[in-house]
């Protein structure tokens, strides 16, 4: 049986709250949240500089947990959370033309891994009634930009 210590068994994690929308502003969506985002981007801006003529289909709105990416990917949900729960009206109100999730990502350095979401945060997510996407990365860096935005809707 090997045993694997050290940075062989180093894990990363991270987790966001992720609003797209292709008729909502960020300016509406920041001022019904009552929260500035981590990040975001409008529809109709290019993707990036080196391809300025393919444009962004929605614009989205980002509230990335500032925790260490050495945090459990439990505790950046429950900080999440702890911000969502007082403003549950408002994302229901934002459901209607806008796509909503939270989007975690989780790396092990050697490959294998895991991580545990216990029954407490379990039920609190469960109350929100927003998707859950869990993206798996593979050992090795990964930019902070794939993690909290991915593809969007």
């Amino acid at each position: 049986m090997n045993v694997i210590t050290g940075e062989d068994d180093k894990k990363w994690s991270s987790a966001s709250l992720r609003i797209f929308s292709e008729t909502r502003e960020i300016d509406e969506i920041e001022g019904m949240l009552g929260v500035a985002a981590t990040r975001s981007y409008r529809k109709g801006q290019p993707i990036s500089s080196r391809n300025p003529g393919v444009l962004r289909r929605v614009s989205a709105w980002i509230l990335k947990s500032p925790l260490s990416d050495e945090e459990p990917l439990a505790s950046h949900l429950k900080w999440l959370v702890d911000v969502v729960e007082p403003r549950i009206d408002v994302l229901k109100a934002l459901e209607a033309n806008c796509k909503i999730d939270f989007f975690c990502g989780f790396s092990s350095a050697n490959g294998q891994g895991g991580t545990t979401l216990d029954s407490g945060i379990l039920e609190r997510l469960g109350k929100i009634h927003l998707d859950l996407t869990i993206d798996l990365y593979p050992p090795g860096p990964i930019a902070d930009e794939e993690i909290s935005v991915a593809d969007g809707p």
